[in-house]
């Protein structure tokens, strides 16, 4: 008798074993099933790589003065519009004079924007500033020289997160592209991302960029002229300190400043006359 029992409870514990594969293998199903149905897809027909013509010359625009030299950039308030107005607030009010590179990937990008060398941001600018909702747009890309605004934190509960319907925000950091290396490798991933985006992937080949973060990050500002492109070249290619604290950021040896923003028309910062 105390053989059957065992024998039954061991019968019991592999049925119960089966249906949790069954119910774990049914929740991975659905969870891939409803992330595959609910992402929002940007319709890369539709797209007008807006970064790939000259501005304007009423285009609102900045520059950027930096210790290494000054970057002049488009502004995108239609793609872009509730960062872009946060940051022109800020640029105007002075918030990022002085302020530093805080990391460098060789190279690849560079971050900036925050009042201490080590990236992190002041209590009180954090609560203020580091919660704009992501916004993302078919005629935007990381190019090299676009600005982008890495992620600062998420919201949602778990349906939404089984869903794919997270809402994400970004703050004052930014980020500038510079580009990765476009080896065989890295073009043959490019091309099989899909067939529709032959003009986004030529964009890629021709002006570099960095296309891991296409539609992770707001973009919102695009660099233009050769003395833009020589001073982001020369902040990435500083040497940088060994990577430290939780976020693994690789500051400059030598500190590396923005010492203003300047809000204005891309004719202001072209003309010769500035």
């Amino acid at each position: 008798m105390a053989f059957k029992d065992h024998k039954k409870g061991i019968t019991r514990i592999f049925l119960v074993m089966v249906i949790m594969c069954i119910l774990c293998f049914g929740v991975f199903s659905c969870t891939t099933y409803l992330n595959q149905q609910s992402k929002t897809y940007v319709n890369i027909g539709d797209a007008n790589l807006v970064q790939l013509d000259e501005p304007e010359d009423d285009a609102p625009a900045m520059r950027i003065q930096t210790t290494e030299g000054n970057i002049v950039a488009e502004l995108y308030p239609e793609q872009a519009p509730k960062y872009v107005e946060q940051f022109t607030q800020l640029a105007e009010s002075g918030y990022y004079d002085n302020t530093y590179v805080f990391s460098v990937e060789d190279g690849v990008y560079f971050e900036a924007g925050t009042k201490k060398a080590d990236g992190v941001v002041d209590a009180d600018a954090a609560e203020k500033y580091e919660h704009v909702e992501r916004e993302t747009s078919a005629d935007l890309w990381p190019l090299r020289g676009a600005f982008c605004v890495p992620g600062t934190s998420k919201e949602g509960n778990l349906w939404n997160r089984l869903t794919g319907q997270m809402t994400y925000y970004c703050g004052s950091r930014f980020l500038v592209c510079n580009s990765i290396t476009f080896d065989e490798s890295a073009k043959k991933e490019l091309e099989s991302v899909s067939d529709d985006a032959e003009e986004i992937n030529a964009a890629f080949l021709k002006q570099g960029g960095v296309p891991n973060y296409s539609q992770q990050m707001t973009v919102f500002a695009q660099a233009y002229g050769d003395e833009s492109f020589a001073t982001i070249d020369a902040i990435t290619r500083a040497k940088t300190k060994t990577a430290s604290g939780e976020e693994g950021f690789t500051p400059p040896e030598n500190d590396i400043q923005i010492l203003k923003i300047e809000i204005g028309t891309y004719q202001d910062f072209t003309s010769g006359k500035n």
